[in-house]
């Protein structure tokens, strides 16, 4: 039976060769898109979930407002573990360290010189008992047997060492200008891809803690630690949260009696007086979902998590709805091929059956097609996401596959069931007298998908339009600065870095002699996403939190920047300026409630507060990118020698940049041998940092356009059949005297009020998602409503075409040929 009704599901097929290609590439692009999205899922979710014990483990930071300011440190004093260790009895082991290090490693191999800059860590003595790495190759202890011994990852060791054994492998560490190599012992390696880890780490060291002396509770480590199972998590961590604030405060207060034991308030109080800090808690994460935070990641996936599984599932109820839309389409066609089988004595389940058959043939077809697909897409894919997604070569392939399949049988039964218990419930007498068609149960089911179907694709063009233009805001929005052909680079000599402009100046001249250097400045850090140091900074009775950078006096011209009043720093002026003068952004002269310039302002210092006179407004520069507001800040031209200016700032002409910047680094060498500079253009930080919005808008854009393209395949094979299922009624029309026009208005009639349902419900969705992904910015436009006109103009306008064409055949057709059996 089986074997009959494969025959005839594969007439069938065959016999309606463009609904069945429709149906099955409609499923194929689905199911591709579906698979692609699972991988990346799979991929990003599966950051430590090597150790069921890494649930219960956390990491944990400090979120406060100090003088008004709001500040996030993913780093946490070295008091926090103390306090676990003494206080927290629900505690079973705590670490802490430094995750965000980088080793400059060299090995000669095969008379080459192989040269990596490892993400590294420096770790306690407690850490391996946290996070526990296995070893494929030593043991992950004996990192504690020197202070030169190290742990590296199995994809470091596969750089370095090749094939060779890189146990007691001696490797050499460039520790900079101002520090002589260092060689370094791997004693232990580990699989990296096996044991994915958030931190991305390739090298473990022991930290020396007796280099911090008496200052290793104030210092700020990364903080790590577990609880034992069976405590309850919420008490455990409010509790280490209480003890820590206490703590802190007894702390600061510099009171070491033992039985000083000041309450919580106290604690605030004390922190509030002499810190300014108003509210202070500390925020936990576990391990195993840090991958998704946002708190600790700079680019978190948590939003793409929910955007793309919410794609996904937009591209299986696409494809659901278009086939189950063609098969209910392809009913009538059917009709009368069911009415003669059970009047020749089929009965109703071996109908069912046969139509089953008939939808897991396509959709097995579909899925085949979905792999090659999703194989052929992932290169373009991983350019998108910056990634390195592998579908038969990831370890989890048979879990992706198998949930493929899974969603594959789910797809058979939501978009095959309706159809074939409907086909196989028509009564003989009914469709074989030809009054099928006026059953309208399954017209009205039609409709229902068509809608669902449009007001999903026409909600993802409308988020893609509103995503597009706030991109394009960000793109030409004035920065405060000119922020092309600028260009940055640290210093690594420590004399270098220390000196003032006169003493600068040689340096300085022999950059300015390269051809396309233009202007040369210092700064304590780069210009762009780079925090500067924080001051207390007071005028009259207001006080406030502000983003200290010092500077050359050149700085502000040579970054472009524009004064809103005053004047800059000057070089004639150097010795005032750099004892009593300081510039404020227009943020700093807000806040401080400053009406005029030449007022003093007063930065609080270890000692006394240091009064100084502000000459100038600097506008705003838009330092951290629109996600956040413009901080307060201040910007001085003193103090060389403890505010070291690591960063040099050049601004370059717009011809040969490639041969300038190669220029300046051959310069470099000889300026400071052995450093390797690596220079970084502004532009391209700031478009680093809006790279996770981009790809938000190229996934929306890519996903939206299989969506719609599904949906339009769908709509042409609607359209096609019910102009050919209305070629009687078209015939007669006419015969009395219909024109053509009037036969495509009445063809279009339906559709335009379908595709309008669906732009009413996809506007009032987009609206909804778009406020949302809005309230991420500091800075944006207002809702762009022009988008969601031409975005529904244009559906409409697309669907008019679209039916007419389809249309046009029937309607030019001869009324002799139609009424011809009547």
């Amino acid at each position: 039976m089986f074997k009959l009704n494969f025959k005839i599901a594969l007439r069938n097929l065959w016999k309606n060769k463009a609904y069945t290609a429709i149906n099955i590439f409609g499923l194929a692009a689905g199911l591709a898109g579906f698979v692609i999205i699972l991988l990346y899922i799979a991929k990003e979710t599966s950051y430590d979930k090597w150790d069921p014990a890494l649930k219960r483990t956390y990491i944990v930071a400090a979120d406060f407002t100090k003088n008004g300011a709001e500040n996030k440190g993913t780093k946490i004093k070295g008091l926090l573990a103390k306090v676990i260790r003494e206080q927290i009895s629900e505690a079973e082991v705590v670490s802490m360290g430094n995750m965000t290090g980088r080793f400059d490693i060299k090995f000669e191999r095969e008379g080459k010189t192989i040269n990596e800059l490892l993400p590294s860590a420096s770790i306690d003595s407690s850490f391996f008992s946290l996070y526990p790495l296995k070893a494929i190759h030593g043991r992950m202890e004996d990192v504690y047997t020197d202070k030169d011994a190290i742990a590296i990852s199995a994809t470091a060791a596969q750089k370095l060492f090749g094939t060779a054994d890189p146990i007691n492998q001696v490797v050499v560490q460039n520790r900079g200008v101002n520090f002589p190599p260092g060689k370094l012992v791997v004693k232990a390696v580990w699989d990296d891809r096996r044991q994915a880890s958030v931190f991305g780490l390739d090298l473990l060291y022991q930290e020396d803690f007796k280099q911090y002396g008496n200052q290793l509770l104030s210092t700020p480590f990364t903080t790590l630690f577990r609880l034992k199972e069976n405590v309850d998590q919420q008490q455990a961590l409010k509790k280490i949260n209480d003890a820590y604030i206490v703590e802190l405060g007894k702390y600061i207060a510099q009171n070491s009696d033992a039985n000083y034991k000041p309450s919580q308030q106290e604690a605030l109080k004390i922190l509030k007086d002499k810190e300014g800090i108003t509210s202070i808690k500390l925020i936990t994460e576990p391990i195993a979902s840090l991958n998704l935070s946002n708190f600790y990641s700079t680019n978190a996936k948590q939003t793409t998590i929910y955007i793309l599984f919410a794609l996904a599932s937009f591209l299986i109820i696409i494809s659901c709805i278009n086939y189950t839309n063609l098969a209910l389409v392809m009913a009538q066609a059917r009709a009368k091929e069911v009415g003669v089988k059970k009047v020749l004595g089929a009965f109703r389940w071996s109908l069912i059956k046969q139509f089953f058959t008939e939808t897991a043939i396509q959709c097995s077809i579909a899925f085949l097609l979905a792999l090659i697909f999703a194989e052929l897409l992932l290169p373009q894919v991983n350019r998108l996401l910056a990634d390195n997604l592998e579908l038969f070569k990831s370890f989890d392939v048979w879990l992706i596959l198998g949930q493929a399949l899974l969603i594959l049988m789910v797809i058979m039964l939501l978009a095959g069931a309706y159809p074939a218990f409907i086909l196989a419930g028509f009564r003989p007498v009914k469709v074989l007298k030809g009054n099928f068609s006026t059953a309208t149960h399954i017209g009205n089911l039609r409709r229902v998908l068509v809608v669902v179907q449009f007001t999903i694709a026409i909600a993802l063009v409308i988020s893609f339009g509103v995503i597009f233009a706030q991109l394009n805001f960000i793109k030409q929005k004035d920065l405060g600065l000119k922020s092309d052909q600028l260009l940055s680079f640290r210093i690594a000599k420590y004399t270098n870095r220390v000196l003032p402009p006169a003493h600068f100046e040689s340096i300085k001249n022999r950059l300015l002699a390269i051809k396309g250097v233009e202007d040369v400045t210092r700064s304590t850090e780069q210009p762009i996403n780079d925090s500067g140091f924080e001051d207390n900074v007071s005028y009259n009775n207001t006080k406030i939190s502000a983003e200290s950078r010092y500077v050359d006096p050149n700085y502000l011209t040579v970054l472009g920047a524009k004064l809103a009043q005053g004047r800059n720093f000057s070089y004639q002026l150097l010795g005032t300026d750099s004892l009593q003068s300081i510039i404020v952004n227009e943020t700093a002269f807000r806040k401080l409630g400053l009406d005029k310039i030449n007022a003093q302002v007063a930065i609080e210092g270890d000692d006394e507060a240091k009064k100084f006179n502000v000459v100038g407004v600097v506008k705003d520069i838009q330092v951290y990118g629109f996600d956040q507001p413009i901080m307060p800040t201040i910007y001085l031209v003193s103090d060389y020698a403890l505010h070291w200016r690591t960063n040099v700032i050049v601004r370059l002409s717009t011809r040969d940049l490639a041969q300038t910047t190669s220029a300046i680094t051959e310069l470099w060498k000889e300026i400071e041998p052995g450093a390797e500079i690596k220079p970084v253009f502004v532009d391209e930080v700031f478009a680093k940092m809006n790279h996770s919005y981009e790809v938000s808008e190229k996934i929306i854009f890519f996903f939206g356009m299989v969506t719609f393209l599904i949906s339009v395949f769908g709509l042409i094979g609607f359209a096609a059949y019910t102009a050919k299922i209305r070629l009687k009624e078209i015939a007669v029309r006419r015969i009395l005297g219909a024109s053509t026009t009037s036969l495509l208005q009445l063809l279009n009639k339906d559709f335009v009020k379908l595709v309008l349902i669906a732009s009413v419900l996809a506007d009032v969705l987009a609206y909804i998602y778009m406020k949302k992904w809005f309230a991420g910015f500091a800075y944006r436009i207002d809702m762009p409503y022009l988008v969601f006109i031409l975005v529904n103009a244009a559906i409409v306008l697309l669907t008019v075409l679209t039916v007419s064409i389809q249309s046009l055949k029937a309607v030019k057709s001869k009324p002799v040929d139609a009424l011809k059996y009547e």
